[in-house]
């Protein structure tokens, strides 16, 4: 598969130009399907390898105990799976969240593998079994790029703000009292596909039943491949490693921020380690 065909047709320029990172994108077809996909759940949790916290039960907005569908008890915390607990709770407003689909299940790993290649970046695919009416995670964002791949039923989007300037490394849920109105909304049906980019606001909810992927794109990041190169360099140069610059007084030892000519000299060595490594962005 190539990367224009797993895009259905949308020109690639004003895809990424236009939508990459920036605007959600509704596909009409997706290329990824599978057969019988409301019996995927059932199948899923016959694995022997499956452990919680890779499949979890969401509800309202939160995740149900544990001691609700594991072998835990009052006395400690188990990670095995009671698969008949897990169905029983399979109903509305209950959602089924299962992670790294791909370490489970050989057709996954392949799409894994495809996207990987196509997108040359981490790839985590993770599948929700919604049984309406329910709701999803409440409103919030992620730091990497998200496919929606909608394998069965249907599931409405909503799609708030961009936070994309913002956002830190990580996840974020908004509190109710922070919660922003939806700017639009994008109903998913069998066999569709979503784009949403990093940072935009987003919730979920199904009427009746749904099944879908989330195929997360985690991209390099710019602050990723300056660390590895700090990383590297700090091995190499000694006067990195050091104590921040401090005084010493009878009270206390305080220490103070780099000037711009500690830092240039940073800078420098890291540099220096760049051009060891290759063009850190591409042109």
């Amino acid at each position: 598969m190539r990367l224009d065909e797993f895009l259905c047709g949308e020109d690639i320029s004003e895809f990424f130009c236009g939508k990459w990172g920036k605007e959600p994108c509704h596909f009409p077809k997706g290329v990824f399907s599978l057969e019988h996909p409301e019996e995927l759940l059932a199948s899923l949790l016959e694995l022997p390898r499956l452990r919680y916290p890779q499949v979890r039960v969401l509800n309202g907005g939160g995740a149900l105990n544990p001691l609700f569908y594991t072998k835990s008890s009052r006395y400690g915390l188990s990670e095995t799976i009671v698969n008949d607990k897990v169905l029983a709770l399979a109903v509305a407003p209950n959602t089924i969240k299962i992670e790294n689909l791909a370490s489970l299940d050989p057709v996954f790993e392949r799409w894994a593998n495809l996207l990987g290649r196509m997108f040359s970046s981490k790839i985590t695919l993770n599948g929700y079994f919604s049984f309406g009416p329910s709701d999803g995670i409440p409103t919030h964002y992620d730091p990497h790029h998200i496919f929606a791949i909608q394998l069965y039923g249907e599931k409405t989007w909503s799609l708030g703000v961009n936070q994309s300037e913002s956002f830190p490394h990580g996840a974020l849920t908004m509190s109710n009292n922070l919660k922003p109105a939806p700017t639009d909304e994008q109903e998913l049906k069998a066999g569709e596909m979503l784009y949403v980019p990093p940072g935009r606001l987003h919730s979920v909810r199904t009427a009746l039943q749904s099944v879908h992927i989330a195929a997360g794109i985690h991209t390099p990041r710019c602050f990723q491949a300056i660390s590895g190169l700090l990383e590297k360099a700090a091995m190499l140069h000694p006067e990195l490693r050091g104590d921040m610059p401090f005084m010493v007084s009878s009270e206390a030892v305080q220490f103070r921020t780099l000037s711009n000519e500690e830092l240039e000299l940073a800078f420098s060595l890291i540099k220096a380690e760049q051009g060891n490594s290759g063009n850190l962005f591409h042109e």
